[in-house]
């Protein structure tokens, strides 16, 4: 069955690796990105009818422009987030407006777009991508933190609302997975960042692709207002 998947921040690591795992042939996708734009038109030149197309989401203009291409989707995998790592007083305005426009506002506008067409065909599946720092935050990520924290909240009260229609919603919440900033952190950190690993290794993008295919699959189907953590026990703390 031909399904519509959009995924936000589809050029990250992390999103590149989700879109190749839950994209089934004959499934229609839409990829939300801001750089890296090769990735995103090749892998969309696999799916026939398919797109990729280039929005910053801090932008109002371009993300209402965005929420209007989002009728009649079937799956939603919300994959962008902005992280800006300082101690309050030394963020800018920008950067922490920036943080919320990407991880709170601009969620949940696109959220906003895909349910009432969900609510029609009384099935639909989204997926919010949260953080580790949502439950054990660290210096220099309170903004951030706190943006991951609503996400985690936010879809428990969709699940509330919507899941008697057919809509699950859910959240997956990565740990020290090696891409994106981390590896920059990795640089001169790498020993004491799996040191706080119980697994003693860091997870791949590709683990956080497994979670979030589970969660869209039938096997989830009973899955609704959770957050599954992949972390490798980061959580536990050492």
């Amino acid at each position: 069955m031909k399904r519509k998947i959009v995924i936000t921040g589809a050029s990250s690591e992390i999103g590149l690796a989700i879109a190749r795992k839950v994209a089934a042939p004959g499934d229609e996708l839409l990829l939300q990105y801001r750089s890296r734009p090769q990735a995103c038109e090749e892998l969309s030149r696999q799916y026939p009818g398919s797109r990729a197309v280039k929005v910053d989401l801090t932008v109002p203009r371009e993300l209402a422009d965005f929420c209007a291409l989002l009728d009649d989707t079937d799956m939603l995998i919300n994959a962008a987030a902005l992280t800006r790592t300082g101690l309050l007083p030394d963020l800018s305005p920008v950067d922490i407006g920036d943080m919320l426009a990407v991880n709170i506002r601009a969620l949940t506008e696109i959220c906003a777009a895909v349910i009432p067409s969900m609510c029609v065909k009384r099935a639909g599946v989204i997926v919010n991508i949260s953080s580790v720092t949502a439950s054990r935050a660290a210096r220099g990520q309170s903004v951030y933190a706190g943006t991951k924290g609503y996400v985690e909240s936010f879809s428990r009260g969709l699940a509330a609302e919507y899941s008697s229609r057919g809509v699950r919603v859910n959240c997956v919440a990565p740990g020290a997975i090696e891409a994106g900033t981390l590896k920059e952190l990795l640089a001169y950190g790498e020993k004491e960042v799996k040191a706080a690993v119980t697994m003693g290794r860091l997870g791949t993008p590709a683990d956080v692709a497994e979670a979030v295919n589970y969660l869209c699959g039938p096997g989830a189907g009973f899955v609704t207002g959770q957050v599954l953590h992949v972390d490798g026990g980061f959580r536990q703390g050492l």
